[in-house]
């Protein structure tokens, strides 16, 4: 899998858009011009220009700030089109799992002394993430407070947030959906993920004291234990972490993926080229299948022709047409990234 959002902030500026020449079509705005290759999506393409591309857009009456939007959801989009190529059939889902799947009582009550309780989750490997999709709240009675999660890097202040309410007497499935991996803010460490006992009032969580309930499966690629942590303020203290029986009314749900996000943020270098190409595929396209109507979307017709020559090349002249230029990156990206020695031979003497 990719993280969308990291990906598209982390390579988004890469290549950017030239300014028109053109009174009336200079119109891009700053952040639209930023290039950190240097290259412009205008770049090895005639027909790849500002004034092309607003002609062969839906709306005929787009004033500049919507054309502005448009050009920075077409470059994420390209972004996000040529990730997704490059990772295209590579494994993704590893394993899902409900971290205390059995029956429990609603009978005994968990003590509080004052600390941050959850689990603390340890993770082994950089390109394998846990995503955290929902979380399981055991109380005897209606509070709402807060869940954190924190990087043992950044313990002062939390990496998520989020205010749950619990039901009394019962379970309650709250969505998180939060991730577990590296960020461009912390790298490594250890996660804890739970809530501060004060913050209860005089809700009591409830033991996971009935037969089998306590017992945990396991995860791969990630270790989690239940844990206590003494705190200041909103600081974790995690040099004082109590291994714990007891889940202090928490479970959660484990989802593990193989994730290529840092791997492709590492190497964003790499991707300027194809990110270029998969524009120009974009823009041509545009001007293939645009369903304006207007005299000068209609000068566009006699450029069509050309745009099916630049995007299809010519096999018999021996021209690489955009398309097949992307293609040929997208492989480069592939083996690049995801090298595969080749098998030798060889004797024993």
């Amino acid at each position: 899998m990719i993280r969308i959002d990291k990906i598209q902030a982390g390579l988004f500026g890469g290549v950017g858009f030239r300014n028109s020449d053109i009174t009336g079509y200079d119109i891009v705005n700053t952040a639209n011009q930023v290039t950190a290759s240097g290259l412009t999506f205008q770049d090895g393409s005639e027909l790849v220009t500002i004034k092309n591309i607003k002609l062969s857009q839906e709306n005929p009456s787009i004033n500049d700030e919507q054309f502005n939007t448009l050009l920075e959801r077409m470059q994420k989009a390209v972004i996000l089109d040529v990730c997704n190529k490059v990772v295209n059939g590579k494994s993704d889902f590893i394993k899902s799992t409900n971290l205390y799947p059995f029956e429990k009582s609603f009978d005994e009550k968990v003590g509080v002394s004052g600390k941050f309780v959850g689990f603390q989750i340890v993770p082994s490997l950089g390109n394998i993430i846990c995503r955290i999709p929902w979380i399981e709240l055991s109380f005897d009675s209606e509070v709402t407070f807060n869940i954190y999660l924190y990087n043992s890097n950044l313990p002062k202040t939390p990496i998520q947030t989020k205010a749950v309410t619990t039901v009394a007497g019962e379970s309650k499935i709250t969505v998180l959906d939060w991730i577990v991996a590296d960020d461009l803010t912390y790298k490594g460490g250890n996660f804890y993920l739970g809530y501060f006992e004060n913050d209860l009032g005089t809700a009591r969580a409830f033991k996971k004291d009935h037969d089998i309930g306590s017992l945990r499966i396991k995860t791969p690629y990630f270790y989690i234990e239940p844990v206590s942590l003494t705190y200041s303020g909103t600081t974790i203290n995690v040099e004082n972490e109590i291994y714990e029986s007891e889940t202090f009314g928490l479970n959660i749900g484990v989802d593990i993926h193989n994730d290529y996000t840092e791997l492709i943020l590492r190497n964003k270098n790499m991707f300027w080229n194809a990110i270029q190409l998969q524009m120009h595929e974009k823009v041509l396209n545009m001007i293939r299948y645009s369903t304006r109507e207007n005299s000068e979307k209609r000068g566009l017709a006699d450029i069509i022709k050309f745009a099916d020559f630049e995007l299809y090349g010519n096999k018999e002249m021996g021209i690489i047409g955009v398309q097949g230029k992307l293609n040929k990156a997208i492989e480069t990206l592939q083996k690049a990234l995801f090298y595969k020695p080749t098998i030798s031979k060889g004797t024993l003497s």
